[in-house]
């Protein structure tokens, strides 16, 4: 390859790994949460494990977390929108 001749980015190709590699990690998550509350649905029936199994579901899958911060991650008020 000739020293004067640059390298594209490949965008078409990084777009499309980066949206397997969401909808992967997105596909994870929901089998991970469905596994959860499988689990909580087998012990709800023990009082004691109950109690200490509600708290652990509400810490990790009943979270809230506000449209703003999401968007603030994504980078969508600091990039232009074009539809």
């Amino acid at each position: 390859m000739p020293m004067n001749q640059q390298l594209y980015f490949n965008d078409q190709a990084h777009i499309a790994e980066k949206f397997q590699m969401i909808e992967d990690h997105l596909s994870d998550a929901s089998k991970m949460a469905i596994l959860k509350i499988r689990n909580w649905k087998l012990v709800e029936h023990l009082p004691e494990t109950n109690l200490r199994y509600q708290k652990h579901m509400h810490q990790t899958l009943f979270n809230v977390v506000p449209n703003e911060f999401i968007l603030c991650e994504v980078g969508y008020h600091f990039s232009p929108v074009s539809n």
